[in-house]
């Protein structure tokens, strides 16, 4: 075979090779949308009043509505007395007859994250500490907390009132 026609081959399926490689990239579409300008449109910026001017209603907790029934009732007939008194709970979790184991256990529920305290009382002379968790305004709270203890500690607890 002549040089250049061997030179013209070589040339036409070099040709042809790069046109397999590179038409089919360049037909396929997935540039398409890089290809293209986009607009973007933002929204202006929303004008909104200082907080100064905004006038919110404050937020009236229960013991607020307690109260203001309370005072409502004692502003109608103040020889009354209200019957509905607030209140609380607390889980006793232990009653001991020394200070020092009271405060032992206060301690132990206070590092697992209660909020523990001991109230000291006495009977015929002879003093008791006992250890409670508390105080909650709902007593379904403390009925879940005993479980919890139940399970993580091993303590049998019970509801009282608090105080």
């Amino acid at each position: 075979m002549e040089a250049p026609l061997q030179q013209r081959i070589v040339g036409a399926i070099v040709l042809v090779t790069l046109g397999v490689i590179f038409i089919p990239a360049l037909l396929d579409g997935s540039g398409y949308k890089s290809r293209q300008v986009q607009d973007i449109k933002v929204k202006e910026k929303p004008a909104f009043p200082p907080l100064s001017q905004k006038k919110l209603k404050p937020v009236e907790t229960p013991l607020a509505q307690i109260k203001k029934k309370q005072l409502a009732v004692r502003d109608a007939d103040p020889k009354q007395v209200h019957k509905n008194k607030i209140r609380s709970f607390a889980l006793q979790v232990g009653t001991f007859g020394s200070n020092e184991n009271a405060e032992k256990m206060r301690d132990k529920m206070r590092k697992s994250g209660y909020i523990a305290f001991v109230k000291k009382s006495s009977a015929k002379g002879k003093a008791s500490y006992t250890v409670r968790i508390g105080p909650e305004l709902d007593r379904g709270i403390l009925e879940k907390l005993k479980k919890d203890l139940m399970k993580s500690h091993k303590i049998d607890g019970y509801v009282v009132n608090h105080p």
